[in-house]
């Protein structure tokens, strides 16, 4: 059986170990997800231990993708519950998953204009060092920052684009 074609039959499980490892979870929290409701088909074999299939596993991943951003586990299990109510709730997906993607991009644009304020720090105190002062980047002898740094740094990251 091709690798893909496994990855797709739900007759093959997986021990919770397995899947713990498969993730990069621990044991607990997949029992924790698990006592949220957020894996509502979970199986039981006869001894009464959890077995998952690979859409277990892709259940547990949208979960894990979720959480990253930012839901919440009730919203979560809230999604996890219109997903098994089927095609009436196709909209209320479809509108939570856009709200969460519209939040999830404003976390990245703050994130992002942070970062490019690292790196503009970081030019800054490299070109410091270079130099072997801070004065160069400074309006007299105030901490105020010159314009010209701010448009040396702008043109620096200007070229840098052109070059891509």
């Amino acid at each position: 059986m091709k690798k893909e074609d496994a990855q797709m039959d739900n007759t093959i499980t997986y021990s919770i170990g397995d899947v713990a490892k498969r993730l990069g979870l621990t044991v607990q929290a997949i029992r924790y997800y698990d006592a949220e409701g957020l894996l509502p088909l979970l199986k039981r074999d006869a001894g009464g231990r959890r077995v998952f299939t690979e859409d277990d596993i892709r259940t547990l991943q949208m979960i894990l993708d979720l959480r990253d951003a930012g839901v919440s586990i009730k919203d979560s299990a809230q999604f996890e519950n219109w997903r098994l109510q089927g095609d009436q709730t196709l909209q209320d997906r479809a509108d939570f998953l856009a709200a969460h993607e519209h939040e999830l991009q404003s976390r990245i644009d703050s994130l992002n204009a942070s970062m490019a304020h690292l790196h503009f720090k970081q030019w800054y105190y490299q070109t410091a060092l270079q130099a072997g002062t801070e004065q160069i980047h400074l309006v007299g002898d105030t901490k105020e920052i010159t314009q010209a740094t701010f448009d040396d740094y702008a043109k620096l990251q200007s070229d840098a684009s052109l070059d891509l």
